[in-house]
Order: C-alpha cells, then structure tokens, then sequence
C-alpha cells in the first residue's frame, strides 16, 4: 500500500509539473495573441480592401494584384534583397568580432567597446544618418576633404551610393548585432577553446574551428534577424537613397502612406510580402536551432574563463576596434551632433566656424512646445516597455527551448513574436488607430496604447536575445533543480534568471533605447499630452530648426546615456560571474 500511494502521489507530482507550463503557454498565448493578431488582421483587411477606414469595406483583389505586378515595385524589392543581405551579413562579421574580442580575449580597448556599441542606439536613425551625410557631404564634408588631400583626388566619396546606404546600414545594425551575439560568447564555457590551444592550433584557427562552430545556430538565428531588420529599414532608405535615386522596398511603403492622397490599402499590400519573409525568417532558424542541445557549453560542471592573449595582434584589433566601432558606429555621428547644437546655423566642423559658436540653442530646444514632457514620456514609456517586453520574451525563449512537450504551442508563440518583424512600424501605428477606435477600450489618444505598439513592435528582439542565452545552457541545471522539488516558477528564477541575467539585462537595455526611439508608429499614436521624443525630433526637423534639434538631442542622449551605463553595468556584474 506504501508503494502504491507513493507512485501515485509522484504520478499526481509529475502531472501538476506538466500542467504548469502549459498553462503558462496559454496565458503567454493570449498575452501576445491579443498584441499581434488585430494588427494582423487590419493588415490583411486592408489589403483585400479598395476603401480606407471607417468607410463600408468593398472587397477585390485589385490592390494585391497593382502592388505586386508593378516592375518598378520588383525593381524596389530586389534592391532591398541585396541591401538587407549585405547589411547583415557584415552586420554579423563586425558584430561578431567585437562581441568576441570583448569577452574572448585580452584586447585593451575590451572595457570601452561594450559600451562604445550602445551609442549609436542612443541615436535616432534620423540624426545618425545626418551626420553621415554632413561627414561625407560632396565639397565641405570634412571626411571627404581628407580624402581629396590625402589620396590626391579630385572627387570625394559619394554617400548617395549603394554602397553608402550599405555602410550606414551597416553602422545602424551594429548594436543589435554585438547586443546580440555577446551573452553568448560571455556565456560559452572556454574548455574546448583551451583545448584547441593546447593542441596547437593558433588564436584565430580556434575562433574558425571551435569558437565559431559552437555559436552556429545564434549566429544562423541573428543573421535572419538582421535581414528582416534591414528589410524594413526606412531611415536609411528615405535620407539616402532617395536623393541618390535609389527605391528601396521599404520606401515604397512609406511612399504609399505619404502621398496625396494617402493609401492605406496598397500599403497594407506591401505589408503582405514582410509577413511572409518572417514566415520564412522563423522556419529557416528552427531548422538551425532544432537541436541546439548539441551546442549547450554551459553544464553543471563549474568552469572560469580565460582570455586569449592576442599578442602581436593586438595592434590591429585595438585599431579595428577603434575605427569600425568607436570612431565610425559612435564618435563621429556624435561629434557631428554636438557640434551643430553649438551652431547658430548647421555646418560642418572647421576652425572658423568656432567664432560662430553659440548656447542660444539648448534653452530654445527645453522651451520649444512640449520638448520637456516629451523627454520624460519617451524615458517612462521606454523603460516600462523594456521591462514588460523583456519578461514576456525570456518566458517564451524559455519555453522554446526547453518545453518540449509543448513543442508546436511554444512554436506558435515564436512564429507570433516574430510577426512584428514583418509589419512595418508605420503600418502597426494605423492598425492600432483602426483597432481602438472601433473597440470599446479607452486607451486612443493616452500613453497606454504608445505603450502597446512599443510592446507588440519589440517583441521578437526580446525572445531573440534571451533566447540566444538560454540556448547556451544545458537542460542538466534545470533537471537538477527539478530533482530536488524545484516547481516550475522556482526553477525559472533561482537557475535560469541569474544565469542568463546578462541576456535579460541585454534585453532591457536595447529594448528601451530602441522604444525611446521609435517614431514610425508613435506618429500616428501621440495626442496632446502624450507626446513622445521622437515626435519632437521629427517635428524640429520639419521646421527647419536643426541646430535646436542638435542641442535637444544631445541633452537626451546625455541623459540616455547615463542611464544606459547604469543599467549595463549592473547587466555585466549580475547573474553567474564566469
């Protein structure tokens, strides 16, 4: 009898332990189904659609059809293949280079390239791309002057290129990319790189045959990630590549809610084309991910990291450290931005535009309409949307690769979070006007449904980068944990929190730079009270007034960066110390 009601009180232990995360499954379910869903759904609407909103829906295939059978369209889409596919593949080479010279190796400059990264994310695209464009501007640009005197050339570099727009693109993703790939070259135990060294084999034969090989499937995930990212890229599109004639696809999206007059519908068709990308995005990094357990280097076993002696390598990577990510991705965008705050007009850096110098811009910037609420509206929104945002995601990683029992549930969680990847921000701020002015929610016009779009809009970044971490250890903690009475919720705090603490850490902090940021939604989003940062930039620009627009925002990225700081460094010296 003992034995009896022992196994059937282990049968109804093991049962409850199978109910738990599948109940957490539904109520993630429901959480990101209500998120993404009716956006989804106004996109596909609007698409089959020929009437804008509030007007009876006349329902034909003609949108579609026009959308996809204009060659110039196919033109556009083709240019943006080679773009994204390019940007993200150097995205992925430079970022993860520097994720792996920072937490691999013994490089001197490794305590300020980590945070060095994070300030391009406290630009807004639109500033960053404009200080590229006054660097290389084709007679003042004082990159271009140097050029001319240092190779002689009677021409400077063209920043309206192809090849331009690949190069900012590129500067523009490289956070994400070192964001993402550097908890996983901080997490991976270092035993078989050592291996590899006491073998014989030299710094960069171990980085191509052991390091690299172990991060494949992060490295397979992130590149995916870049290319959708890229393909919805907009900044760099509408500064450069319209000027320089160059449509990308993205354009014409925004092209299509620009006009007069606006049509939804045709962009709501474009849409169509970046939610099947994703689809497609999701099933090729489940293939790549699918046993990821191959890959797990963090076990039960303890382990301390060494850092790999670069010697007489190191010169050259302090140098390409120095050029691709503190002078390029940060110093001279910034330097650009600083110095127009302090100009009564814009105009590239020389020494006789110092006697023009002037501080009439920054009280101007603080008393230009609500340029103050909005700073503290974007930082509220921002940090609420990393934190929640950040939670949501770690749960659904979690279940992804560690739930196996409930595989294709956790499976459509991850094709959900995708999905915003695939609608551009300017399409989910018209859905969410089109859903909460028809549903009895009264949140149109507040900061909640800012909040929401923010939510819904960074999803995939969050179950990405924690999922990246997670995929890094091996179930064998867990197991243990699950061995000694661990529930479910104990389990996920006590050993897999403060295991991937950086990741999580990693995730708030890109999350709500890039919330502060956001402003293809937040444009349609934002009422009288509620308005948010880059609402104001946008608004500054659009009058003219770049030299406030300077000075306003280099007080916010001040500010932004101090918080950045605080909160990465408590990232760096949380969870497990390896």
């Amino acid at each position: 009898m003992t034995v009896t009601a022992g196994t059937g009180v282990a049968a109804q232990s093991t049962r409850k332990t199978a109910l738990v995360p599948r109940l957490v499954a539904f109520a993630l379910l429901a959480v990101v189904s209500y998120l993404v869903v009716p956006p989804l759904l106004v996109l596909i609407y609007g698409s089959l659609t020929s009437t804008p909103p509030g007007v009876a829906p006349k329902f034909t295939l003609d949108i579609i059809t026009h959308a996809y059978g204009n060659p110039q369209v196919l033109r556009s889409l083709l240019r943006s293949l080679a773009f994204s596919v390019s940007t993200a593949t150097l995205a992925l080479v430079i970022g993860a280079f520097l994720a792996w010279l920072v937490e691999r190796t013994q490089a001197k400059l490794r305590g300020f390239t980590d945070l060095f990264t994070l300030v391009p994310l406290l630009l807004p695209a639109v500033l960053l791309v404009s200080g590229w464009i006054l660097l290389l501007a084709p007679r003042i640009g004082p990159l271009n002057v140097l050029y001319q005197w240092v190779f002689d050339a009677k021409a400077g570099l063209d920043i309206f290129t192809f090849a331009g727009m690949i190069w900012v693109g590129t500067l523009q993703e490289l956070p994400l990319a070192f964001l993402w790939l550097w908890p996983a070259f901080r997490a991976m135990n270092p035993e078989l790189e050592e291996a590899a060294t006491v073998c014989g084999a030299g710094t960069f034969t171990t980085l191509r045959r052991v390091t690299l090989p172990l991060l494949w499937p992060t490295l397979a995930a992130a590149w995916v990630i870049f290319f959708i990212t890229s393909m919805g890229a907009l900044a760099v599109p509408l500064l450069l590549g319209m000027p320089g004639g160059i449509i990308l696809y993205s354009t014409e999206i925004y092209l299509a809610t620009a006009r007069i007059p606006t049509n939804l519908n045709l962009a709501s068709a474009y849409g169509l084309l970046f939610l099947v990308i994703a689809a497609i995005g999701v099933y090729a990094n489940r293939v790549v991910t699918a046993d990821s357990m191959r890959f797990s280097t963090i076990t039960g076993r303890g382990y301390r990291a060494r850092r790999i002696a670069l010697g007489k390598w190191q010169t050259m990577t302090i140098t390409l450290a120095a050029v691709l990510l503190l002078l390029a991705a940060a110093v001279l965008p910034l330097f650009v931005l600083f110095w127009n705050a302090f100009m009564p007009f814009p105009q590239p850096p020389t020494i006789e535009s110092l006697t023009r110098a002037t501080l009439n811009n920054f009280p101007k910037a603080w008393n230009y309409g609500p340029a103050k609420r909005a700073a503290l509206n974007s930082l509220v929104l921002g940090l609420s949307a990393g934190i929640i945002t950040t939670a949501i995601g770690a749960m659904v990683a979690w279940g992804m690769v560690r739930q196996k029992a409930n595989k294709k549930l956790f499976g459509l969680l991850d094709f959900l979070c995708t999905v915003p990847m695939a609608i551009p921000g300017i399409i989910v701020g018209v859905s969410f006007v089109w859903l909460y002015l028809l549903m009895p929610v009264p949140i149109y016009g507040t900061a909640w449904i800012l909040l929401l779009a923010y939510i819904t809009l960074h999803l995939p970044y969050a179950v990405r980068i924690c999922g990246s971490a997670i995929g890094q250890i091996h179930p064998e903690l867990e197991e243990a944990a699950q061995v000694s009475g661990a529930g479910y919720f104990t389990n996920f705090r006590r050993i897999v929190a403060p295991l991937v603490a950086p990741g999580i850490a990693v995730s708030v902090v890109y999350i709500s730079i890039r919330a502060f940021r956001e402003y293809q939604a937040s444009i349609f989003l934002t009422s009288s009270g509620s308005e948010v940062f880059s609402i104001i930039v946008l608004d500054m620009a659009d009058g003219g007034n770049s030299t406030i627009l300077a000075a306003y925002a280099s007080v916010v990225v001040l500010c932004l960066s101090v918080a950045a700081i605080v909160l990465y460094w408590f990232g760096r010296h949380s969870g497990v110390k390896i």
